[in-house]
């Protein structure tokens, strides 16, 4: 079950955090092609703008449906039942498409009006940006459907690869088409933006090729699973519409949850800080590209760890369910527990640290920017923790509490927004996102704890928590001693003092794992390290 989880955490890691890498890393070429700082904050204001809204009609409109599909798939070939599996799939593949076209035309209507609520300074430009998404948000339901049929057979690969792909041909697009419009047609940011904005199409084209030519390689797998199947039940179209919308209304919600207060942010921010402070239009968009726009970019780097962890686990833990195996389930839970917090905690950490250069490296270095990306970074951890706990008890079939749980965080996030953003302007807004995802995090761990963890031992869990707090806590103190004496300026030395400083307390975070036995106890590896003349000599003969 361990390799299982490892090896499905492995894929989903490589697709998710690399194909996130090269959606930040493209920003440093892009942003400096846009020209001054004033207009690179507003591109990153409007591009922000099309995308959250564009994020979250695609959610509605494809995320609980490929998890839901994984889920049934995986309970189906539990069952020796692939024939019922390639039936459900074709038939959600329909409706899918369906759901794609009804999702891009709500876009299209609403672009006006999402346009004039969210913080830029021009509703024309923020409308034709927006816009431009739609054809994307026709195209990608049927093709994330797709990841989750290979989900649910247990096949994480194509799920991480078929990322990377999309992620590939978007970044290329965009830094190809930015540099012919900024250099050799006059330099309208605007257009630069909108073609930018329309890579998604590009991306989700090439993600398509790989995952048909995948496909075409398992058809001598899945034919033989198909002759072994038993026979495909009595089930008409309805039902099988029934079951598959049951099941993913709760993950469609869930699965927004992040772009929805995003959401909420984009259309609140300017009319708390414009019409109640008195702030101009102009201030307000660049402390929207601060505190969203730009930490959102990092961000999802970060929270991406735990998504990969968190779907990988989904088809263990819905089989277990199945089969009612509470033990394995608890089990499985800490595994999952501690993987997350191995890897969220650290990187969280340490670039919310390291913010003054992060921020400098792939934005223009700004104090304020930077301070607010410290703090965003410290906020997505209540982000990435609400998103595995939700998907562990969702995976277990507790959709009607995560639902319930989640409204009332909607609920905590709206009653909390403007008093908290009015007081406390950007990070007002931050808290008020932290407060609601952290309450309701805690009590779904709470159920998790008392309905799963019962017996389970997390010694593993809380050594990982008295590391982490041990390493950021000398990180941080180190950081403030040296930037007594030096501040990177350059985006150069940015990169160098934050790759070294950041390696530096890396390599210190495994060691202290490694040392505590937990890197043995979660992977089942553990590095020897010789410390001294004889032992050295000792390992080598070994």
């Amino acid at each position: 079950m361990k390799n299982k989880l490892l090896s499905g955490a492995f894929w989903m890691m490589l697709g998710s955090i690399l194909s996130r890498i090269l959606g930040i890393v493209y920003l440093i070429p892009w942003l400096i092609m846009m020209g001054n700082p004033q207009h690179q904050n507003a591109a990153q204001a409007i591009f922000n703008t099309a995308y959250t809204p564009y994020a979250l009609f695609l959610s509605l409109g494809t995320a609980g449906f490929p998890t839901a599909i994984a889920r049934q798939v995986a309970e189906y070939n539990g069952q020796n039942k692939f024939k019922n599996s390639v039936r459900v799939f074709k038939f959600a593949s329909l409706f899918m498409l369906f759901t794609g076209i009804m999702c891009g035309g709500l876009l299209y209507v609403f672009a006006p009006l999402i346009a004039q609520k969210s913080a830029v300074v021009s509703t024309d430009v923020a409308t034709s940006a927006i816009r431009v998404m739609v054809p994307t948000l026709v195209i990608l339901p049927p093709m994330s459907l797709m990841r989750g049929f290979f989900q649910g057979n247990a096949d994480m690969r194509p799920f991480g690869i078929s990322q990377l792909w999309e992620q590939f041909a978007r970044v290329i697009f965009i830094l190809v088409s930015t540099f012919v419009i900024m250099y050799m047609q006059g330099g309208d940011y605007v257009k630069a933006v909108n073609y930018s904005t329309f890579a998604t199409f590009i991306g989700a084209i090439a993600s398509y090729l790989y995952l048909f030519w995948y496909a075409s390689k398992k058809i001598p797998q899945y034919r033989e699973l198909y002759q072994e199947s038993e026979p495909v039940d009595n089930l008409q179209i309805v039902t099988i519409f029934k079951n598959i919308v049951k099941e993913a209304l709760p993950f469609i919600f869930v699965g927004s949850a992040v772009t929805i207060f995003q959401f909420i942010d984009q259309l609140t921010f300017k009319d708390i800080m414009v019409d109640l402070t008195g702030m101009p239009t102009v201030k307000a968009q660049n402390l929207y590209t601060y505190f969203s726009a730009n930490p959102n970019k990092i961000t999802t780097v970060v929270i991406s760890l735990t998504i990969a962890i968190s779907e990988t686990s989904l088809p263990l833990l819905a089989s277990l369910a199945k089969k009612n195996d509470r033990r394995q389930i608890g089990t499985t839970i800490a595994q999952n527990i501690e993987l997350m917090l191995l890897a969220l905690i650290p990187s969280a950490g340490l670039l919310s640290i390291l913010a003054w250069e992060v921020n400098g490296v792939f934005f223009p270095f700004n104090k304020e920017a930077a301070s607010l990306m410290s703090f965003a970074l410290i906020s997505c951890m209540a982000l990435a923790i609400f998103t595995d706990f939700f998907t562990v008890i969702q995976s277990l079939g507790k959709h009607e509490y995560a639902v319930k749980k989640l409204a009332l965080g909607i609920i905590l996030k709206l009653v909390l927004q403007v008093p908290l953003t009015y007081l406390f302007g950007p990070y007002g807004t931050i808290l008020a996102t932290t407060f609601a995802f952290g309450i309701i995090s805690l009590m779904v761990y709470a159920h998790i704890k008392h309905n799963y963890l019962k017996g389970i031992r997390l010694r593993n869990i809380k050594k990982i928590l008295v590391i982490n707090v041990l390493v950021l806590g000398v990180a941080f103190i180190s950081n403030a001693v040296i930037k007594m004496a030096y501040v990177p300026q350059g985006k150069l030395s940015a990169f160098v003092y934050a790759a070294l400083f950041g390696g530096m307390f890396m390599l210190l975070y495994l060691l202290l794992l490694n040392k505590s036995g937990v890197m043995k106890a979660v992977f089942g590896v553990n590095v020897k390290i010789p410390v001294s003349q004889k032992e050295r000599g000792k390992h080598f003969k070994a």
